[in-house]
């Protein structure tokens, strides 16, 4: 189910129509809850059995006095065995959509890909600022260079494979909480290509660390603060799925719904702060009410 849930996030991203997705959760729970539905009348046909035909002593089946009584328990099973019929009728029809909006979704997968490597290259997708601290500018020299036959200020570039170009450390030396509290700093004042820079060093530098999810939450919210906000929900859905565990999980969760709102993407949207509700329900007050707030407004 997590993987279909990030998948139909990546989607929506990426700007594929999200009605097949929105419904697969849908038959996903329709499915259940008709599997669920004919286990307990198929229990009560054998409670309406054991009632019908009683032990006797012998232990041999015994058929209850006819009359009213036995007449309306045969009706009630015959009715049950009818609805039984009919949900299982309706429970391979939903298996068999749900087969169906699977093989679409696995048809989508190796261009959602694609485009996500695109993405996270610069791939044209989105302005990259002109800022000379901005991190997508010093870490994809090769968007300048596109259908030219040399590097776009004339310079050589086959000096030291790329090496010569790595941008300076942004961060100070010291502890990571220490790193990570300069990159916060940066956030605060609202320096967003530094804080990005800084987040992403960081990000290289400890990916393990307990703050890394953080790190990570806060580089999408230097996106999400510039308008940038397929990058910044891919940001957010990396921090989803990369670090669960972190306690900033929920509010990239909350942070990823609100993004794919101001694409437009409300369904999908919607869909994330479900699973927000239904995967962290210990989540903070706070995101719980923005999350509320948010579902309200997108009209889930």
């Amino acid at each position: 189910m997590k993987s279909l849930f990030v998948r139909a996030a990546a989607v929506a991203l990426v700007g594929i129509p999200l009605a097949a997705v929105g419904t697969a959760f849908a038959q996903d729970t329709d499915s259940r809850a008709i599997a669920n539905r004919l286990d307990r009348i198929e229990r009560e046909i054998s409670d309406l059995q054991r009632q019908a035909y009683s032990g006797g002593s012998s232990g041999a089946p015994v058929v209850m006095d006819s009359g009213a009584g036995a007449a309306n328990l045969q009706a009630r099973i015959v009715e049950l065995e009818e609805q039984v019929r009919d949900l299982t009728g309706r429970l391979e029809e939903a298996n068999h959509r749900a087969e169906t909006l699977q093989r679409n979704l696995d048809a989508f997968r190796e261009d959602v890909d694609l485009r996500f490597r695109d993405l996270g290259a610069g791939g044209g997708a989105a302005p990259v600022s002109p800022d000379a601290g901005n991190a997508q500018a010093s870490t994809a020299p090769a968007e300048g260079t596109l259908g030219q036959t040399g590097p776009a200020d004339g310079s050589s570039a086959s000096s030291g494979g790329g090496a010569a170009a790595a941008a300076p450390s942004l961060l100070p030396n010291g502890t990571p909480e220490t790193q990570y509290d300069f990159a916060i700093d940066l956030m605060k004042r609202g320096q967003y290509d530094r804080a990005r820079s800084a987040f992403e060093e960081f990000l290289q530098l400890h990916p393990k660390h307990e703050l890394a999810g953080n790190a990570q939450y806060w580089l999408g919210e230097t996106y999400y603060a510039q308008n940038d906000y397929k990058r910044a929900g891919d940001a957010f859905l990396t921090g989803y799925t990369t670090y669960a565990s972190s306690s900033k999980a929920p509010d990239s969760l909350l942070k990823l719904g609100m993004s794919l709102a101001a694409l437009d993407n409300k369904d999908a949207a919607c869909t994330v702060w479900g699973e927000l509700g239904s995967k962290f329900p210990q989540a903070s007050p706070s995101v719980v009410a923005r999350a509320k707030l948010e579902r309200q407004k997108a009209g889930c």
